[in-house]
């Protein structure tokens, strides 16, 4: 049942935000890896967040020490653990750029049974070209602190751990590979119902786990050391 809006709604430290994403510009016959499912689920220092498509899946974990993130692509299973402190020194990296320039509009919608207002924040490549991300946020949610992390982590520039609220809407144009791009984020579905701590605790079986260092050393090499 989707939770309407209310005081208590931002007092309360436990909810699920359930999200589908889509990325617009892909060739043809890659256009339904391009749609995605996402649920955030939170509960006080408790965080995961899951992410379904025809690709597979990503899974994360933070528990407020150990952030445990497993990834299966198409069957092909690995996982890493990454420290709060390696977290705190992922974020400091993200933020040690030029911080993203957020303007607050007047505009207002309704997503989820919230009122949100657009946010557009602009932020700045290592190409010194500028990027707007249009976000459309609700000060009745709190992000987690698990929140603010694994995108620190992820590294995907899209880390506002200063925003005044909760996102329940993101767009945003990349161009990867030469291939330009629109990434589209929306929530469907929020509730403050309780969530069982079962949620949280990840299950590494059929898993090749890693350290995050082995993890980001595998994704440079795949980069081509970039």
């Amino acid at each position: 049942m989707i939770a309407l809006a209310s005081v208590n709604a931002f007092a309360q430290d436990c909810y699920t935000v359930k999200m589908t994403m889509k990325i617009e510009g892909l060739p043809p016959e890659y256009a339904g890896f391009g749609d995605n499912d996402i649920v955030h689920y939170s509960k006080g220092e408790l965080y995961k967040q899951e992410m379904t498509g025809m690709m597979g899946s990503n899974v994360s974990y933070y528990d407020g020490k150990i952030m445990t993130a497993l990834m299966d692509q198409m069957g092909n299973k690995a996982g890493y653990t990454i420290s709060k402190e390696e977290l705190d020194a992922a974020e400091k990296k993200e933020k040690s750029g030029t911080p993203p320039k957020i303007e607050y509009t007047n505009e207002k919608k309704t997503i989820a049974g919230y009122e949100c207002t657009k946010a557009i924040a602009t932020t700045v490549d290592k190409d010194k070209k500028e990027n707007k991300i249009t976000l459309w946020v609700t000060d009745k949610i709190k992000p987690s602190e698990g929140y603010k992390k694994g995108a620190a982590s992820r590294g995907n520039g899209m880390n506002f751990a200063d925003l005044k609220g909760y996102p329940l809407a993101i767009e945003a144009a990349q161009n990867q590979g030469g291939m330009d791009m629109k990434i589209m984020m929306t929530a469907t579905e929020v509730s403050t119902a309780a969530v069982d701590d079962a949620v949280f605790k990840p299950n590494t079986d059929g898993y090749k786990m890693m350290t995050y260092k082995e993890y980001m050393d595998k994704m440079k090499a795949m980069r081509g050391g970039q």
